[in-house]
């Protein structure tokens, strides 16, 4: 409640308590009470929480029909000018607001011949619930159409190379390629903190529950530090690992057909760049390196075998 002293409060206040299920808060989906505060400032203008008009919008609502809306819940039962005092919509809009709502069934009208018309609204909980309903459909419908769209588009419209700039685009299309995987994955990465620091390992370790296999090299510098190593054991759970000697590369290949490799630029000085990778869909170019993989693999010490710095 407001305290009994609000510096704004120049009339009398009361309340609304217990103002239905929050339909303001789809993602959490539980109930809680909200308290809208309704008072009378200087003229018959309603105050309440300007939250609710927010979410509303966001569920198609414009301004003017997510203030007539929350108002009315309010008062339950109101004449068009009551209304228009207590959302500050202007009385010269509120009845076109009004018939808007009507159309989509939110707003009932009590018409009268003798007084004026007064209005009650849906109840909120069978107005989120039909929402709700329309979004998932819609969702799925889109959902649908566009990957079907994607699916048969990507051929055409995907080069055979692409050039990538920055950590953040080379990793969230190293994410892209594991998730896109059916059989095998094939790593070699420098540092397997950017493994975790990229969210890379969680997208392997979902993979693991559907990949044949998982490998991931790296090089002795990879391994130089507790954090470092914790990360590659816990890789181990689910996926080979192996070190090699004077290793200072990235790449990524997936069931033979894809390939992603690139290096950490530098300036001269040693200042780093950042990122740099290209990747190809071009299967004769993945297999050229993962031959080259599966040699290094080879040579590669098993990380089990490695004496690891103390964790």
């Amino acid at each position: 409640m407001l305290p009994s002293k609000h510096p704004i409060i120049t009339y009398p206040a009361f309340f609304l308590f217990h103002f239905y299920r929050s339909f303001f808060n789809i993602i959490l989906q539980k109930r809680f009470y909200v308290i809208i505060g309704i008072y009378y400032h200087g003229g018959n203008c309603l105050s309440f929480t300007q939250d609710i008009i927010e979410e509303l919008k966001k569920l198609g609502f414009n301004e003017y029909q997510a203030k007539v809306y929350t108002a009315l819940v309010g008062l339950g039962v109101a004449t068009a000018s009551e209304i228009s005092k207590a959302s500050g919509v202007p009385a010269n809009k509120v009845y076109s607001v009004i018939d808007s709502l009507k159309e989509r069934g939110l707003v009932f009208a009590q018409e009268s011949d003798t007084s004026a018309n007064r209005y009650r609204p849906r109840s909120p909980d069978a107005v989120m619930k039909e929402l709700r309903s329309e979004y998932e459909k819609a969702f799925q419908i889109t959902e649908q159409k566009l990957f079907a769209l994607y699916e048969r588009s990507k051929k055409s419209f995907i080069p055979e190379l692409w050039i990538l700039r920055g950590a953040q685009a080379v990793f969230s299309k190293i994410k892209d390629m594991i998730m896109d995987a059916t059989e095998t994955v094939n790593i070699g990465i420098d540092s397997s903190f950017d493994l975790q620091l990229y969210g890379v390992d969680q997208v392997l370790k979902e993979a693991s529950s559907f990949l044949k296999s998982i490998k991931i090299i790296t090089g002795k510098d990879g391994i130089d530090n507790p954090n470092e190593v914790n990360i590659l054991m816990s890789l181990a759970e689910f996926a080979e690992v192996r070190v090699s000697e004077n290793f200072h590369a990235i790449w990524v290949i997936t069931d033979s057909r894809e390939i992603l490799q690139g290096a950490y630029a530098q300036l001269e000085g040693g200042i780093e760049l950042g990122i740099m990778a290209t990747w190809s869909d071009n299967e004769s170019f993945a297999k050229l390196w993962e031959r080259f993989a599966d040699s290094l693999w080879k040579t590669a010490t098993s990380f089990e075998g490695i004496n690891l710095p103390s964790a």
